[in-house]
């Protein structure tokens, strides 16, 4: 007998999906037509019905009604950008491998892997992420210079390069 698969839902909370955490206002889901500059992939979101007073809205995974996140207001939108783009650097460049990367989102959030996905997280972590990801940049950036000695965080510990 084969094992179904199971996907991990990242589904919203209803009460999230029902209302704004901005304005309260009645949530829908529509295409991202007059949102998205073009929406050539038929892009769906779920967005405040205020819109365009209000800005929030989150994207759903191709072909379901899952969001891809909590809904954000421009602001949130483009630190969760920022945050991904210093975060995913983590392991592109050979930081940390891209399960570590989660590992270690994780742990920052202290919160469950399922759960660390910068998606959810909110202006503070936002911040938080792309604080730390800048530091450890650095920190490599100074041992490819020979300015400090290398070293690696692996589960909590560091060790340091003799």
């Amino acid at each position: 007998m084969k094992k179904s698969k199971r996907t991990r839902s990242r589904a919203l909370p209803s009460m999230a999906l029902e209302h704004c955490p901005y304005c309260g206002s009645p949530v829908v889901l529509r295409s991202a037509d007059g949102i998205y500059k073009e929406n050539n992939a038929s892009t769906m979101l779920y967005v405040c019905s205020r819109y365009p007073v209000c800005d929030a809205y989150v994207r759903v995974i191709p072909g379901t009604k899952t969001p891809i996140g909590s809904l954000a207001n421009g602001r949130l939108r483009a630190l969760r950008r920022a945050a991904h783009q210093y975060f995913d650097r983590l392991y592109l460049t050979g930081i940390m491998s891209r399960n570590e990367s989660y590992e270690w989102l994780a742990a920052m959030l202290q919160a469950p892997l399922s759960q660390a996905h910068i998606g959810y997280l909110g202006e503070y972590y936002c911040n938080q992420v792309i604080e730390e990801s800048k530091r450890m940049l650095e920190n490599r950036r100074s041992v490819q210079n020979g300015r400090i000695p290398a070293c690696r965080v692996t589960g909590g510990e560091t060790y340091v390069a003799r």
